[in-house]
């Protein structure tokens, strides 16, 4: 095998060393210098970005504290709207209600003359009819008429006699 040919063995490790040396070279000239360009291309971009998400999410922290604060004091003023709606709604029933109460104490003080007024007519009626009856009564059982002012008498005080 010519590899283990020991009289070429220095012109090997000759060229081993010279190609070494120039890939060597290559590298830390050419390859090197661009991944690393690359590397802190990469860094700059990862630190910019979290600097950029981290002003982000500053902003979005006060956003967020600006809308909750809007919200509590359109929650606030929501409340205040509907309470003073419930206050005005309250006191336009009451005023309602009180008128109401006054309509029906009026029509109940007008049923209540009409009805002192029915009953008194038809009291006096019936002091009439039963005048007429009690003189139809007597006229029928004795045959003779009795004066008005005794039937009335009798009638009064039977009258008298049936409200004690």
């Amino acid at each position: 095998m010519p590899q283990f040919d020991t009289t070429t063995f220095a012109s090997q490790i000759f060229w081993l060393v010279v190609t070494f040396a120039i890939v060597f070279v290559f590298i830390s000239r050419v390859a090197l210098p661009r991944i690393s360009a690359t590397l802190e291309n990469r860094q700059r971009k990862i630190g910019d970005d979290l600097a950029k998400a981290g002003e982000l999410a500053d902003q979005s922290d006060e956003v967020m504290a600006a809308y909750e604060a809007r919200l509590a004091e359109a929650r606030t003023g929501a409340h205040e709207e509907l309470h003073a709606a419930a206050t005005r709604a309250a006191a336009e029933a009451d005023k309602q209600n009180a008128a109401l109460a006054e309509t029906l104490a009026a029509n109940a003080a007008a049923a209540r003359e009409r009805i002192a007024a029915e009953s008194a007519a038809a009291s006096s009626n019936v002091a009439e009819i039963a005048e007429d009856i009690a003189r139809q009564a007597v006229e029928r059982l004795i045959g003779s008429s009795p004066d008005s002012a005794s039937v009335k008498a009798a009638v009064a005080a039977s009258v008298q006699d049936h409200n004690s």
